[in-house]
């Protein structure tokens, strides 16, 4: 994704259908307002929004509209686990150690290491005992899993395209 300053596109955004998204009121002195993105027109390039505790659609333009998304340190350790589970199709619990970087989450469960970076980048090894090798994972279910818990896997945050969920933290 190219960096911009304007705003994500309506075809972007229909990622977020259902999800939290802020609109911001540009020209006001009033706060940006919370809202759950309702619809999306591709064709028509608009966005319908509802503000917390109304019923009332409201159209925009995609420009006003960012997703509220999770910096990837905040995973909490249930979330790490259930992620780590769907990975490699474990159906019991792992005794899973979280390490969280800067830009990055490192689950290790004796001998498998899952690294996920914050721009979606997924690596995995195994500890043979004599070698450590790549370990086969289920990436797509790791994305989406991430995605549907409202992480930031491509820097939207940083580019000032969505907004950081601070209410969220570990």
């Amino acid at each position: 994704m190219k960096t911009r300053t304007t705003g994500l596109t309506a075809l972007e955004l229909a990622r977020y259908l259902g999800a939290r998204v802020q609109v911001l009121v540009e020209g006001t002195d009033a706060p940006n307002r919370n809202a759950k993105l309702v619809a999306v027109n591709i064709s028509n390039d608009e966005v319908k929004v509802c503000y917390e505790g109304s019923r009332t659609e409201h159209e925009l333009s995609p420009e006003q509209v960012r997703p509220v998304l999770r910096k990837l340190v905040t995973i909490t350790n249930e979330e790490a686990l259930d992620c780590f589970k769907l990975a490699y199709a474990l159906e019991e619990d792992a005794d899973l150690s979280v390490t969280r970087g800067n830009d990055y989450i490192e689950l290790y469960a004796d001998p498998i290491t899952l690294i996920i970076t914050a721009k979606g980048v997924v690596a995995s090894s195994k500890d043979s005992g004599y070698r450590v090798g790549p370990a086969r994972i289920n990436a797509r279910s790791i994305v989406t899993y991430l995605e549907k818990q409202a992480f930031d896997l491509e820097g939207l945050i940083e580019q000032g395209l969505a907004v950081d969920d601070e209410t969220r933290t570990i």
